[in-house]
């Protein structure tokens, strides 16, 4: 009964010492990547697991033998793992946020401070209502491009509105990736329209920045089906998707919508680590994403030179760019933090509104988990972004 104790928790262990691994060293492949995530962003719940761990292994030690020593052993494992996960809990929570802005009210917004209710049972805050789901908002080459739509609790009478874009490298993904965050913007008073788009390298850029202008130009046309104040338009993007709201925000009609969108001018842009250089010679770690710029571009910049440069923000701000926020995590494994910062000097330079926070020891995709260690910090930055982006 022992010893199958023991070898009961070891896959436990070895799992934890893997995630563990991917806090402090660079993940070889996407599975280990996504381990490092969640070791840092569920922390609370690793840390708990292995406690639990650790009293049955020593409260039910083989009392000699081979048996004892693999208990022995699988606890050691277990003790790393968890002072491992611990302390880079511990760094993360006590380390400052590397804030850029020129945007005060929303610096002084944050950070927020994690909270482990918050963590473990959610937000307690107002949660909207999924609508609609898997609604056709355009077809465009003879594909359904797809919205889910979340409204508000109470029925919204000219509320502001967000488009959100998932990521996924330009060729993967889908909408919904994170339905927690649509749920609390409408709990904040937001319409939110998750949307689909054309993916490569079927569809090569400008593509999918061209689907994200038809998804602006459908939610003008339904504004007052939804409720919805045609003015107050926000976009939202993740990894990928990032970097196609930052162009369709703020590119101009040489890149055209899909679709009949007469108007695609939004007033605010959130940016969750955006690869925004695109630099094809200078990669963090190809092997979690191999060939997705020649996939998305079409190939290297020699070849590529115009759709590498449209496919650049930086090279679209002016006098009319909407305000941005940038979120970028410190440890990103995908996407350099200097992409954020190329992107801010552009807006500084250009006096255009704009706040990038570097959270140190984030890694790419941190707010996959709502209520986790980092989004709880960055989330009151959002909040005042947006509401006085779209007041």
């Amino acid at each position: 009964m022992r010893l199958a104790l023991t070898i009961i928790i070891l896959p436990i262990v070895l799992l934890a010492l893997a995630s563990a691994a991917m806090l402090v060293l660079p993940a070889p492949n996407f599975i280990f990547f996504q381990l490092g995530i969640a070791a840092q962003e569920w922390a609370p719940w690793f840390l708990l697991v292995l406690l639990v761990s650790l009293g049955l292994l020593f409260g039910f030690a083989p009392p000699s033998g081979l048996a004892r020593l693999l208990n022995r052993l699988v606890g050691f494992g277990a003790m790393l793992s968890f002072f491992v996960i611990a302390g880079m809990l511990v760094r993360g929570l006590m380390t400052d946020l590397r804030v850029r802005s020129n945007q005060p009210t929303v610096v002084a917004a944050g950070p927020g401070t994690f909270q482990l209710s918050q963590f473990g049972l959610g937000n307690p805050a107002p949660q909207g209502l999924l609508r609609e789901q898997n609604t056709v908002y355009a077809e465009v080459a003879g594909e359904a491009l797809l919205v889910d739509v979340y409204v508000p609790p109470t029925t919204p009478i000219n509320a502001p509105a967000l488009i959100v874009v998932h990521g996924g490298s330009w060729r993967g993904g889908a909408k919904g990736d994170i339905p927690a965050w649509n749920r609390w913007a409408t709990g904040q008073g937001y319409v939110v329209f998750d949307v689909s788009y054309r993916l490569a390298p079927q569809a090569q850029f400008p593509a999918a920045v061209s689907d994200v202008k038809c998804a602006i130009g459908y939610v003008r046309r339904n504004a007052e089906r939804f409720g919805i104040d045609p003015q107050r338009l926000g976009l939202v993007g993740r990894s990928a998707g990032a970097q196609l709201v930052l162009i369709a925000a703020y590119s101009d009609a040489t890149i055209a919508p899909s679709c009949d969108a007469p108007d695609t001018s939004v007033r605010a842009v959130v940016s969750y680590y955006a690869p925004t250089r695109l630099d094809y010679y200078n990669v963090i770690k190809p092997e979690l994403a191999p060939g997705a710029l020649d996939d998305y571009l079409g190939g290297p910049p020699e070849a590529h030179a115009e759709a590498y440069r449209q496919a650049r923000p930086a090279n679209w701000v002016g006098q009319n760019t909407p305000a941005t926020l940038l979120l970028h995590g410190g440890r990103d494994q995908f996407i350099r933090p200097l992409d954020a910062d190329v992107l801010a000097d552009a807006l500084e330079q250009a006096n255009r509104p704009f706040t990038m926070i570097e959270l140190p020891l984030a890694n790419h995709g941190f707010d996959f988990n709502l209520n986790g260690v980092s989004n709880q910090q960055v989330q009151p930055y959002v909040a005042q972004f947006l509401a006085e982006a779209l007041q």
